[in-house]
């Protein structure tokens, strides 16, 4: 049996992103094949056996929105000597374990004994530098690339990222094994959740809506889904979901319902007349997973991985920059109730090709 040690400290704040995909993975990991492999969880000073709970924003994410708010020297500066402190516990800790999972984008450096592996989402904050804070590129600049050659085993979350990597990264394609996300059936499918609803008809959530899922981030292009729909001659409101540490979500005829747990959001997938992914660039794109899990149909622009993702399930917006083009495909949209019901089907379909069981299989065979 081998025994891997997973830094979990992205499964002890907001549950998003990484988080989402290490509770997935170590779910299906603790399900399937727990008589090949024993997982620990590193928490930042010690090692837990269970997965950390899932919770809302705390302290962490607001520390995090106040380092991003500092001016670059002392918000970097604080990063690095948390960074530090938190390395030497996990040299301390780490000893003992087979392998050591990192998907958290910048790798500790292990003790000599204990191989890595790590899991790339995508490369946005040494592609697109501009779309990140500058403490944040910097860091990854500095435990990133120099720390790829400490990494003896690759997992990319889609084949776009696989060809990124070697593009940019110069890592042999054979090191790297493609593990793409999964969803969790038992919450994201079309049975129409009761008690969920209630919490939406308590926020007052409007009755038709487009939906946005995604933090702040730059890259997803809220701003352009906004501009889109005032151009739309369709008067369906916009609700936005999503944790943002990066800028307000807020906006004139918009309903921001900020962070909600995974039973509301998979509500709002089945309610939606259209999920709209207008993102720039992507790893992976797991909102459009979900929503095709939960009957809801997907306008996406033409990022690479959200057409890899969603095949020919969804639809696609050539020009993320053109706002009078993704207004008429959310027209055309909105107005055909056949292509709605067609594209629901499709991506019913779709999603039975991804689960987390899938991933940890792939997973496991490259720990």
């Amino acid at each position: 049996m081998k025994n891997i040690l997973i830094n979990a400290l992205p499964m002890t704040v907001v549950g998003t992103g990484i988080g989402r995909y290490l509770r997935g993975l170590a779910g299906a990991v603790e399900a399937g094949y727990g008589g090949a492999v024993r997982l620990s969880y590193f928490v930042g000073d010690r090692v837990v056996d269970e997965p950390p709970a899932v919770r809302g924003a705390g302290w962490r994410e607001r520390l995090g929105q106040l380092l991003w708010r500092m001016p670059h020297p002392v918000g970097y500066g604080a990063r690095l000597v948390r960074h530090a402190w938190t390395e030497k516990c996990f040299r301390h800790i780490c000893s003992g374990y087979d392998v050591y999972h990192e998907a958290g984008y910048f790798p500790f450096k292990p003790s000599e004994k204990v191989r890595t592996v790590l899991t790339v989402h995508d490369l946005s904050l040494l592609r697109f530098p501009e779309w990140h804070p500058r403490e944040r590129v910097c860091y990854a600049q500095r435990f990133f690339l120099e720390r790829l050659d400490l990494v003896d085993g690759f997992c990319a979350v889609s084949e776009f990222t696989k060809r990124e990597m070697v593009e940019h990264l110069s890592i042999d394609p054979a090191r790297i094994i493609v593990t793409p996300l999964g969803f969790d059936n038992t919450l994201f499918n079309e049975a129409d959740d009761p008690e969920a609803q209630k919490v939406l008809v308590g926020a007052g959530m409007p009755e038709k809506f487009i939906l946005f899922v995604g933090s702040g981030d730059p890259r997803k292009k809220l701003d352009l889904a906004l501009a889109a729909l005032e151009k739309s001659r369709n008067p369906l409101p916009l609700v936005t979901v999503g944790w943002s540490g990066w800028s307000r979500m807020d906006a004139p005829g918009v309903f921001n319902m900020g962070y909600v747990t995974d039973r509301v959001l998979a509500q709002l997938y089945r309610k939606a007349e259209l999920l709209v992914m207008p993102s720039q660039y992507e790893g992976f794109g797991l909102p459009v997973l979900e929503a095709m899990a939960c009957g809801c149909p997907v306008l996406t622009s033409d990022a690479e991985a959200l057409l890899e993702i969603g095949g020919d399930a969804v639809e696609s917006v050539r020009d993320v920059r053109d706002a009078d083009l993704f207004a008429r495909r959310l027209d055309a949209l909105c107005d055909s109730i056949a292509q709605r019901t067609l594209m629901r089907e499709r991506g019913r379909n779709r999603a039975r090709e991804f689960s987390w069981e899938r991933t940890a299989r792939t997973t496991v065979g490259a720990w």
